[in-house]
């Protein structure tokens, strides 16, 4: 497990142009077992739930400037990764990635208080700092939270 601390300052262009969109709201079909209803969307790599293709997901094409900018954050951390999850105040409950491989950065910034991630029964800061854990092997999940709260997943599918 590893936390790298970042200048809230980096997070800013990328925060201003985040709340200038609407993240879509997820599981209204319950696709994710145990999750609630919750606003966030993919960049980077995805594959088509129906054609099984790899491609660049549809809110890179549609935001590309958002999607830059995160590749541009993702890079501070010299992290290798092909996608990049964005949550908006969602409340994670407790889970494994197991889509993912290997490790993951997890990033989360915005004018929020509390809402600490808990990584193997320990608690963890992810507010403008780095953190990089396997997901598909540790189980984790947030607390509540006040205020706006984005949450980045670098990682690799």
């Amino acid at each position: 497990m590893y936390q790298i601390p970042i200048d809230p300052a980096e997070l800013s262009v990328l925060y201003s142009m985040l709340e200038q969109i609407s993240i879509p709201l997820k599981n209204k079909t319950n696709n994710r077992r145990g999750f609630p209803l919750h606003r966030a969307c993919t960049f980077g790599l995805t594959k088509g739930r129906f054609s099984g293709k790899t491609d660049l997901s549809r809110m890179s094409k549609k935001y590309p400037e958002i999607y830059n900018e995160m590749i541009r954050i993702g890079n501070l951390f010299s992290f290798q990764f092909t996608s990049i999850h964005c949550n908006y105040n969602t409340i994670c409950p407790k889970h494994k990635d197991e889509n993912n491989t290997g490790n993951s950065l997890l990033l989360s910034f915005g004018d929020y208080g509390e809402g600490s991630i808990i990584i193997d029964e320990k608690k963890y800061d992810a507010n403008c700092c780095g953190i990089i854990f396997n997901g598909s092997l540790l189980e984790h999940y947030n607390e509540e939270h006040t205020g706006n709260k984005y949450s980045l997943v670098f990682y690799n599918s």
